[in-house]
């Protein structure tokens, strides 16, 4: 049985990673579950404080993965219009064109929201290139996220945990 549950969490640990990069895949949360189902033969030998520390690093993760290019296009002078094309742009491509859609459309959605509200070219595609690296960010965020849950998977599994 604990072989089977290793190889799930492996498994899960991988797609995880690679669903930091993925739009489709909620990569962190499956980073996080796999390291959850690696700690079910281990019968307690982490903390309840670990648990709770990652899962509330996850949340976080994947809220700033879901709006932080709205937000940070506001907090870096973005109009309403500009943040909320961002938004708009974000719920489009991931509905419409994935995985492109992820990438450019909240830069599409800033760049059209700026326009709409008589910025001139240059500062709607400033505000439309902070959109892009906000999605930098926040996909840095997750690899970095799922890099750190898969190092713990790979060392729980040679037995240092």
């Amino acid at each position: 049985m604990d072989i089977a549950i290793y190889i799930i969490a492996i498994l899960l640990g991988i797609v995880g990673f690679v669903g930091s990069v993925v739009p489709i895949l909620p990569g962190p949360t499956l980073s996080w579950f796999a390291w959850m189902l690696l700690l079910i033969p281990k019968e307690g030998r982490v903390s309840g404080t670990s648990v709770v520390v990652w899962g509330v690093l996850l949340l976080i993760v994947t809220l700033l993965d879901n709006f932080g290019s709205t937000w940070m296009t506001n907090k870096m002078g973005g109009s309403k219009w500009g943040t909320r094309g961002c938004f708009i742009g974000m719920l489009a491509g991931l509905f419409f064109f994935p995985p492109w859609g992820i990438i450019l459309g909240p830069f599409i959605g800033a760049f059209v929201g700026e326009m709409l509200n008589n910025a001139t070219t240059g500062r709607a595609f400033k505000v439309a290139c902070i959109s892009f690296v906000a999605f930098l960010l926040t996909t840095g965020l997750k690899l970095i996220y799922c890099g750190v849950m898969l190092f713990y998977i790979v060392r729980g599994l040679i037995g240092i945990v």
